[in-house]
């Protein structure tokens, strides 16, 4: 018993239009012509089925670049076809004169000159698919084509390339076809003739007239397997045997080609998702403002406040004691830092002292008097003596207030000779410069 197939209905014109260019032969021959002699054409287009019924019913480059594909096989070949139009006007040339051989009816590019392109645009997509498949046939009768098909026969034992056997059928009614490449896609027909007969009353005789029903069963991989479940559990044996046959030939590639889509469309959802968490993970570039024109100097200015306010904290955190006696003393001068001079510089011992007193005459009062105030108000004595100046530290009685000074030796006796001190040439010592401390503060 036959299993009915139900398609769904149209839902638009384009869909409408796409079901009955399906339910034509003559596009599955048209197909079936491209996939054989597809070596001889050598069409660069890769081209799927279904965008060939697209062009056929909206004309596009696709459909235009068919045609002009298979004009240029049929002599002469018309310059006309290097124009963007210009291969209406040589099909309707090169039709003209086949169409009675090729095709039934009367030629439908029939008009005007320079009129050929909207008339065919104007054809509904039924006409235009038997203009397209009477050029194929047209290209099937050079010499070229049948040479490539005389050369392929001497070479093949299998004859089923250029002429397509059924799949299977009931034998005298129905009949079931298999065709397809990757390229093109896969497609299962059904082709069902009916017998009609017609009597005539006058003469009592009848006259049958035979009629086929062409109809496109499946083109993707899920309509094969339903076709497959169905036809593969049914109790009738041919239709059994239909569906083991469409399972051996069909399913194998159409499986080969689902797994290609599945990985190209694994690969794009991964892509995506990469993207997606790039476009997530990435920050966004901060805007660029352009500081505004300062003509003045507050810019200077406050660089320079600033380094100097550095350079003072670097030096309070380097030396803290420092800080802490110029808040005391007051600041330094030149004259201090002849007063800074070591003891072991100037006389170190009392020997020194009791020497130098038993041997010099005694002075008196008021010459001490006035050595003393004039160390008082310079800080140092100075005297000249062969020719040069020579200074000597003010009293040993700045060594007191030093004693504390790392590096600086308090002399053990304090009463020094004025006339020894006076030619003792002074030395001044380096460690203690920081540290000296003004005369007049000390008296104080």
């Amino acid at each position: 018993m036959e299993m009915a197939d139900t398609a769904p209905e149209p839902t638009s014109e384009i869909e409408l239009e796409r079901r009955m260019l399906r339910e034509r032969w003559e596009f599955a021959s048209v197909l079936n012509f491209l996939t054989v002699f597809e070596p001889l054409l050598q069409i660069k287009l890769k081209i799927s089925s279904e965008e060939i019924e697209t062009a056929l019913i909206e004309p596009n480059d696709n459909l235009a670049q068919l045609h002009i594909m298979l004009l240029k096989g049929i002599p002469p070949v018309s310059k006309l076809l290097k124009d963007s139009d210009g291969w209406v006007i040589a099909l309707s040339k090169k039709l003209e004169m086949w169409w009675p051989w090729v095709a039934d009816g009367n030629f439908p590019l029939t008009g005007k000159k320079g009129e050929e392109m909207s008339i065919y645009k104007a054809l509904n997509p039924t006409t235009r698919l038997l203009i397209f498949k009477a050029l194929c046939e047209i290209r099937a009768d050079q010499s070229d084509t049948i040479s490539y098909i005389n050369d392929e026969t001497k070479n093949r034992t299998d004859s089923s390339a250029f002429r397509k056997e059924k799949l299977g059928g009931n034998g005298y009614e129905v009949s079931y076809w298999y065709d397809g490449t990757e390229t093109l896609g896969h497609r299962l027909y059904k082709e069902v003739y009916q017998v009609e007969s017609m009597s005539k009353v006058k003469d009592k005789k009848s006259i049958s007239a035979i009629t086929c029903q062409w109809e496109t069963l499946a083109t993707t991989f899920e309509e094969f397997q339903n076709f497959v479940e169905k036809f593969s559990s049914s109790q009738v044996k041919w239709e059994a045997d239909v569906g083991k046959a469409v399972e051996a030939h069909a399913i194998p590639a159409l499986q080969k080609i689902q797994r290609k889509k599945d990985k190209a469309q694994k690969r794009q959802q991964r892509e995506q998702r990469l993207v997606e968490s790039l476009r997530n993970l990435a920050i966004p570039r901060s805007c660029r403002i352009r500081r505004p024109v300062n003509y003045t100097c507050d810019d200077f200015d406050r660089a320079i406040k600033e380094a100097i306010d550095v350079t003072n904290k670097r030096k309070a955190t380097e030396d803290p004691t420092s800080k802490t006696r110029l808040k005391v003393h007051g600041p330094r001068n030149e004259t201090n830092l002849l007063d800074s001079a070591p003891a072991s510089n100037s006389i170190s011992s009392d020997a020194v002292d009791s020497e130098s007193e038993s041997d010099r005459p005694q002075e008196s009062n008021e010459d001490v008097n006035d050595t003393s105030d004039e160390v008082d108000e310079a800080g140092t004595d100075s005297m000249k003596e062969n020719g040069q100046l020579y200074h000597r530290p003010s009293s040993c009685r700045h060594s007191k207030r030093l004693a504390g000074v790392t590096g600086y030796a308090v002399p053990e006796s304090t009463h020094i000779g004025a006339k020894y001190r006076l030619r003792q040439r002074p030395s001044i010592n380096t460690a203690a410069k920081s540290v000296v401390i003004p005369d007049s503060e000390g008296e104080n």
